[in-house]
This record gives C-alpha cells, sequence and structure tokens, in this order.
C-alpha cells in the first residue's frame, strides 16, 4: 500500500507509514468504516472526511515526539474541558529555521522536505520534553505554549530550557546537513509571557487562538529580532526568571502597536549556582515565630556529632515558611562554623550541606 503523505510502499497490513508514520487506513467518525487514506467522503454514509483525515495525519507525526506521560495528561485535559477558551498566563515560545530560503533555493523541494523534516525534530522534541504545547506548525517555524493547557509553576523556567535546548541540540544535525547537502542554516527563538485568551482545540495535540493577544506580538518579535543560534526574552519573561540563568542586557527594542519600548536579554546559560527565586531582591528580615521549630532542626544537627543521623520532615501549607525554615537553619549552621563557638561546632565544622530542589 502506498503513503498518500509520501508515497512510500508499505508492506501488506501495516497501518502506519514505515518512512513519514501517516496513517495508512482511515475510519468514518460517523459510522466507524474503515476507508481509504485518499477517500473525501465515507463510502458508507456519505460524511465528509477531509478534516477528520488532515488531523489523524498530524496527530501520527506529532505522537513520535510526545512522551507518554504528557500524552496522557493532554488527553486528561481535553476530557475534562481544560482546554476551553479562556483567559490565561501564558510563556510563549518562537523558534524558526534562518537561512531556509536561501537554502530551499539550491535544493529540490523534496530534499529540501526531508531536512526540515528532520530540523523539526530537534525544534519539537524539547518543547514536548519540557511539557508545553507545540501550537502551531508554520512552514519552518513552530509557536509553542508553556502554560496552556497544561500549567506549571515553573513555565517561564521550562520554556527557556527548552528554546536553549533547541539550540544546542540543532548543532550536529546541522553538520550534517551540510556533509550530506552542501548547505547550512541556522535556528532563533524568542519568548514571552503574557495574558493571552486560547482557543478552542483543532486536535488532541494541537491548541489553536480564537483571538491575538499583545503578549503573543511581543513573543514574535522576540523571535524576529533575535540572532542565529540564541535565544532572546522579553522584560516580562527575565522579571520570572532572572535568579536562574545568565544573561545579556540587550536593552530596549522597539515594538509596533507598543507605546514603551520592551526591554530584550540574550539567555546565555543556567547559572551555575542559581539565587533564590522568593522574596524581594535586596530585602531581608528576621525570623519571627519560629523559635521551637528552629531550635529542634539545630539540636538534630548538633546531634551528628555522637552519630545520630535522622530524617527530618518539615511539612506545612504554601505559603507558611518551610523553605525559609530550612534557609535559617543553615544559616545559623555556618555562622556557628565561622565564629568558632557554640554547641556542636567541632561537628559542624565537617557539615557538607547538600540542597536540591523538585518541581510539582
Amino acid at each position: 500500500m502506498n503513503c498518500s503523505q509520501c508515497e512510500t510502499t508499505n508492506p501488506e497490513g501495516a497501518k502506519f507509514c514505515m518512512s513519514c508514520g501517516s496513517p495508512l487506513s482511515a475510519s468514518c467518525p460517523e459510522c466507524g468504516t474503515e476507508l481509504p487514506t485518499e477517500a473525501r467522503f465515507c463510502l458508507n454514509c456519505g460524511h465528509q472526511l477531509g478534516q477528520a483525515s488532515e488531523a489523524a495525519s498530524v496527530r501520527a507525526q506529532l505522537e513520535q515526539y510526545i512522551p507518554r506521560e504528557l500524552l496522557q495528561k493532554l488527553e486528561s485535559a481535553r476530557t475534562s474541558g481544560g482546554i476551553q477558551g479562556e483567559r490565561r498566563l501564558v510563556t510563549m515560545l518562537f523558534c524558526d529555521v534562518t537561512g531556509s530560503t536561501a537554502a530551499a533555493e539550491q535544493l529540490d523541494p523534496e530534499e529540501w522536505a526531508q531536512i526540515m523534516n528532520g530540523a523539526f525534530e530537534h525544534l519539537i522534541a524539547p518543547v514536548y520534553r519540557y511539557e508545553g504545547t507545540l501550537a502551531r506548525l508554520m512552514g519552518d517555524a513552530i509557536l509553542a505554549f508553556f502554560g496552556a493547557p497544561i500549567a506549571h509553576e515553573d513555565d517561564p523556567h521550562r520554556a527557556v530550557l527548552a528554546g536553549l535546548e533547541i539550540i544546542q541540540s540543532i548543532g550536529p544535525y546541522r553538520d550534517e546537513v551540510q556533509r550530506k547537502w552542501g548547505v547550512d542554516f541556522q535556528v532563533r527563538v524568542g519568548i514571552n509571557t503574557g495574558l493571552v485568551v486560547m482557543g478552542e482545540v483543532g486536535s488532541d495535540l494541537r491548541v489553536e487562538y480564537t483571538a491575538l493577544g499583545d503578549a503573543i506580538n511581543v513573543a514574535a518579535r522576540m523571535e524576529s529580532a533575535a540572532s542565529p543560534g540564541t535565544v532572546l526574552i522579553a522584560a516580562d519573561t527575565h522579571r520570572l526568571i532572572a535568579p536562574l540563568f545568565d544573561f545579556e542586557d540587550l536593552g530596549p527594542l522597539e515594538v509596533r502597536g507598543k507605546s514603551e519600548p520592551v526591554g530584550t536579554f540574550r539567555v546565555l546559560a543556567r547559572k551555575a549556582q542559581p539565587e533564590r527565586e522568593r522574596g524581594i531582591e535586596g530585602l531581608d528580615s528576621p525570623m519571627v515565630g519560629r523559635d521551637r521549630e528552629i531550635d529542634v532542626l539545630r539540636e538534630l544537627v548538633d546531634g551528628l556529632s555522637q552519630g545520630s543521623g535522622q530524617i527530618v520532615s518539615v511539612m506545612g501549607e504554601a505559603g507558611l515558611g518551610k523553605s525559609r525554615l530550612v534557609a535559617e537553619l543553615r544559616n545559623a549552621a555556618a555562622t556557628e562554623v565561622e565564629g568558632g563557638s557554640g554547641n556542636g561546632t567541632e561537628a559542624n565544622s565537617q557539615l557538607q550541606w547538600y540542597e536540591g530542589r523538585s518541581r510539582s
């Protein structure tokens, strides 16, 4: 059976193309009759099939990049109504291939399509790895959302990590394309965070806008202003992730339709030692009302000198100060080591502190 998408000849009984992954047979959504992929109307009930067949083809192509766990979350969001039209704070990632026009001019269209299909794998896979959602494929570019329909407390962080991974992972593929076809290209990423209106879903895996928001225009402008091989973010995103990455401040950028220029930052890399994310920068205050808890923790740390190690769980509602309590304990232990006095000094001088964080 020949694939209607790439014309590859597949063995009898195959359900998906072994070359491009497109489905080799379809069924009518109304009556369930199995149909050939080229059918535009159902042979049994006459139902029009064009849009359904296209959606099935897109789904088959995208599923190869999506982790099973994320696919289950997307399915759950669709069935629970979590992807209906609503106002949401979303981080948007635009990424496109630069130099594609000149490269495509030198090649046969089928060769360029083969190159772009390989490139999309490196553009799309990092988006799904950080549980973003592919919103749109636009020729040689993609648009992805972080925060819709699945939201995380660190979506801006995830979007920037995905952007950096896209820039890094495309390198070996660029070298391969240059060796095989003698053409070069690069990718660039633009990111912004803001309030948008999300629309209906065209398929389980693709989200479409019902309205354009100002934040989307800024994200697109970040992408077009980014230098090849870089990730450029707007000030609204930078404000949320400043403690986590190293940046180059590129100054304000004029954006059409905006009364004021938009601050722009080039993301260089993750910080080797991330700064604290919570609290107000430059402002500190003494610990109040947790004397009993901090005393208990300090006694346990002092008990290490007697070979008494324990596991301690600090539990409480969000915002009650669990992270602050642990930070106070660490600061107290460090102060005792520097001061050279107080109980447990000998043990604390040998204290090694390892800290890790896990997001939901």
